[in-house]
């Protein structure tokens, strides 16, 4: 008995020890202050069977502690190594991103701090999905970020945000929320309602288009409002006995920005 719990003893060690060195050796790498969120990517599993759970635990007790520090840099190779032991558990990858991309996000005063966050908080996401591509809740969870997180209304730099994407990635914020939503809806969301989701969709173009219009770009603000208009009919036909959205409200509001923007379009055309 006394050698079953020395070996115990000596393998969780040698894994805490390892881990400690995948910290350490991400926190020299940092000193620019340029994120690499992955640096453990060619390293294998680092425990199989039981000893797995045991280093899970040991590395969401270090991820906590190193958030309350501060220490986000640390944090975030910790947090890879979770996922590499837990690769296939969607709430995994959510928590993490949302942690990044919101949470982490905010400490920081300067927009591109605040975006290298987010940044990585999306893509952290994305590897998820990779991981995962059957989570419809994952995919949820992306789209609702991309819609959100460019919200002018709610984060000062939105904007900003919103050309960094484009710039770094060449993706429309907007575009790509839809996108995640309708994969969303694809692959049978657990924890979200179906209508619910159905609805951010109809929301989603709605935002583009008033996006749209804030830049100038008249023509493809009508696209997305027609498009609005489109997918709340087709709501209100699948669902004519849900009540929790003013359906014709949206509609009639829609059509009179649609109207508007077809007005401008025929004054330039003439």
């Amino acid at each position: 008995m006394f050698g079953k719990r020395t070996l115990l003893l000596f393998a969780l060690l040698c894994a805490i020890f390892f881990i400690n060195v995948c910290i350490v050796s991400f926190r020299d790498t940092s000193a620019n202050k340029s994120i690499h969120y992955d640096p453990a990517e060619s390293i294998p599993l680092l425990l199989m069977g039981g000893f797995r759970g045991i280093a899970v635990d040991f590395l969401w007790a270090r991820a906590i502690a190193r958030h309350e520090e501060k220490k986000y840099y640390e944090l975030l190779t910790i947090n890879n190594l979770i996922a590499k032991l837990q690769p296939n558990f969607p709430a995994v990858w959510i928590f993490q991103a949302w942690n990044m991309a919101y949470n982490i996000a905010h400490e920081w005063g300067a927009p591109q701090n605040k975006w290298k966050w987010i940044y990585t908080g999306l893509n952290f996401a994305k590897k998820g999905a990779v991981k995962n591509p059957k989570s419809g809740d994952l995919f949820f969870e992306l789209g609702y970020m991309y819609l959100h997180l460019f919200d002018q209304r709610i984060f000062k730099y939105a904007p900003y945000y919103r050309e960094q994407l484009k710039k770094e990635e060449g993706e429309d914020n907007y575009e790509t929320s839809v996108y995640w939503l309708r994969r969303s809806l694809e692959n049978d969301p657990k924890l979200h309602n179906i209508l619910a989701i159905e609805r951010t969709i109809c929301h989603a173009l709605w935002h583009a288009a008033l996006c749209a219009e804030r830049e100038g770009n008249f023509e493809r603000a009508l696209q997305y409002t027609e498009s609005a208009i489109h997918e709340w009919e087709t709501y209100r036909t699948n669902h004519p006995e849900d009540t929790s959205a003013n359906v014709a409200e949206f509609i009639g509001m829609l059509d009179k920005k649609r109207k508007f923007f077809q007005g401008l379009s025929s004054e330039n055309s003439w």
